[in-house]
């Protein structure tokens, strides 16, 4: 049975948030600038935006498409929809014209919010007419004929709250929605097959919530900097957490200016993926390029102390660079961590060394979007190198004997997919729990570590099975490689595709960025082939002989997410870039 929660609603949560005397209220970056949203102001606009989503037809059988960079017009979009018991359903702006039609057929969404529209891809602007409303909230662009701007909305709002009981009608909204309602709908990336919706209630993210508070406490002083895309649940929980406690929320404008964000504004918590540490990481190691002398001998000695040593062992050496070097290094993010919580893949495992032993507090997690996401993560009392953390305490997780897959059950475990009534009797166990999909295993002291990826197994064209997750990590331990594919299926050998690190290859061969070409050096550079051949040598150790890979390529383009190649939460779609090289790929196999 399901214990009381401390908000029936993540309306509630949010109101009651606004009445803290000590909330500062979040800071949006605009323009250079940090504008304001006080706590009073967040409630009001709660309140008339509501008015005005009823008012327009948001009701428990709409559903509402948010297709927008994060900020506090999102998450107020969010709430007000929850409070007319529409299902909130995140649009990424980089989804393919079939995901994004596919994705508002199923959930039934009859209204778009969007940021700027022509922003948005030319494929997904001819689809605009099918919505009965469109909201647009940047006000400098041509409205459609069903559109109306984010101010405009909210004027009308602000009339409506004038009339006769209307805040207390809207009190009863509120106190109206259950913790079992659905408060979005979150379809999974789909870079294998066509994307599920995943409907989650209140009751799975604030039982969530209440475990991650226990895990992961914080105070009334506490900051925190968002600037992974709200659409992804991971980013969406962290800033209900920040709701939940009360602290101040800084809203990014771009988080390629992670580095200058986090001088400006200090955060002492703050959510990441994979890729965004390793960029921070390349940025603080480069002081050792500017560096002559012995002062470049010491700052190249404590790089390599912070990437070696066992970060939970005393040292001598690390004593010594505490005092000389790591706190410029801390000092160029801020120097203000509680916590930096990592999600979505694995931490190359020498980035992760070096943040913790020059004294970043670097955790890693893991979750799934069907579990609101996070089912288990590392804290500063309970840590080990290599595991994702042990699991909440609202959870129950077993490893399945047969294939060590990873199951869980508990309050913040969706209970089924939109529409799939088989594949969700698939993905449950008779005693019900979730199957994730993922392979792992718990050690003695209970720690959760993951192995492979159940649903993403290549086999050869000679039968044989390879797990290409747990390789591609491995390759890109190297310094140079900044992301890798293993290439399997149906194929005779394994080869792997190799995104060569921009500022990895620049070091090595000793170039300025003025005079580097990262396409001239993939090509011509024997100094970054035999590094990379010896690395692979060595991974290939540690495979059985049909894991090994034979050939590999080296790819010198830029990854992003406006490409196509990355997911929003910055992993590899492997569909997407196989096809996308797929001359290089058989020219491998010839």
């Amino acid at each position: 049975m399901s214990k009381p929660l401390s908000f029936p609603s993540l309306p509630a949560l949010f109101l009651a948030n606004t009445e803290r005397e000590h909330f500062q209220g979040w800071y949006q970056r605009k323009n250079n600038e940090w504008i304001h949203f006080s706590r009073e102001s967040l409630k009001k606009n709660l309140f008339q935006l509501s008015l005005a989503f009823q008012n327009r037809g948001l009701c428990k059988r709409s559903s509402i498409g948010i297709v927008a960079p994060t900020s506090p017009q999102w998450l107020l979009a969010d709430v007000a929809a929850q409070v007319c018991s529409t299902a909130v359903v995140p649009l990424f702006p980089d989804i393919s014209p079939q995901n994004f039609a596919h994705q508002c057929d199923d959930a039934q969404v009859d209204f778009l919010i969007a940021d700027r529209l022509d922003a948005l891809n030319e494929s997904l602007r001819v689809q605009l007419k099918r919505f009965k409303l469109i909201i647009c909230i940047h006000p400098e662009q041509e409205l459609p004929e069903n559109g109306i701007f984010w101010d405009t909305l909210l004027q009308e709002g602000a009339r409506l709250s004038e009339e006769p009981g209307a805040y207390r009608a809207f009190e009863k909204k509120v106190e109206s929605i259950r913790p079992e309602d659905i408060f979005s709908i979150i379809y999974t990336s789909g870079s294998t097959g066509t994307p599920k919706g995943a409907a989650l209630s209140h009751r799975n993210m604030i039982s969530q919530l209440e475990s991650i508070l226990k895990r992961l406490p914080v105070t009334k002083e506490d900051s925190s900097l968002t600037m992974l895309p709200v659409a992804h649940v991971f980013e969406r929980m962290a800033l209900y957490y920040y709701i939940m406690t009360g602290m101040k929320v800084y809203f990014a404008d771009d988080a390629k200016n992670a580095a200058v964000l986090l001088k400006e504004t200090h955060p002492s918590v703050m959510t990441t993926v994979p890729r965004v540490l390793e960029k921070l990481y390349e940025g603080m190691t480069a002081a050792a390029d500017k560096a002559w002398g012995p002062q470049k001998w010491l700052i190249q000695k404590s790089i390599k102390t912070a990437q070696t040593l066992d970060p939970k062992k005393p040292s001598i050496l690390r004593k010594i660079f505490e005092k000389l070097v790591y706190p410029k290094m801390r000092a160029a993010i801020g120097d203000n961590f509680k916590y930096i919580i990592s999600g979505s893949s694995a931490i190359n495992k020498n980035v992760l060394q070096f943040l913790l032993n020059i004294g970043l507090p670097v955790y890693e997690g893991y979750g799934l979007t069907e579990c609101t996401p996070v089912i288990s993560v590392n804290n500063h009392e309970h840590w080990k190198l290599g595991s994702v953390g042990k699991v909440l305490e609202h959870l129950s997780v077993k490893i399945d004997p047969k294939n060590s897959d990873i199951l869980v059950k508990g309050d913040s475990v969706f209970s089924g997919y939109l529409h799939l009534p088989e594949l969700n009797q698939e993905s449950f166990t008779a005693d019900g729990y979730f199957k994730t999909g993922d392979e792992g295993y718990l050690d003695e002291d209970g720690f959760l570590f993951l192995t492979g990826r159940l649903k993403e197994i290549l086999k050869t064209s000679t039968g044989k099975y390879i797990s290409p997750l747990p390789i591609e990590l491995k390759l890109t331990h190297h310094p140079l490689i900044e992301a890798a594919l293993i290439i399997a299926n149906e194929r005779k050998f394994v080869s792997a595709l190799l995104f060569l690190n921009y500022e990895g290859a620049r070091r090595l061969l000793n170039r300025n960025v003025s005079d580097f070409d990262i396409r001239f050096a993939a090509e011509n550079s024997k100094r970054i082939k035999e590094s990379i051949q010896k690395h692979i040598e060595q991974v290939n150790k540690e495979l059985n002989h049909w894991e090994q890979i034979k050939k590999w390529i080296l790819i010198p383009d830029n990854l992003t997410t406006e490409s196509g190649l990355l997911t929003p939460t910055l992993k590899l779609r492997r569909t997407a870039t196989e096809k996308k090289y797929i001359a290089e790929i058989e020219a491998l196999y010839k």
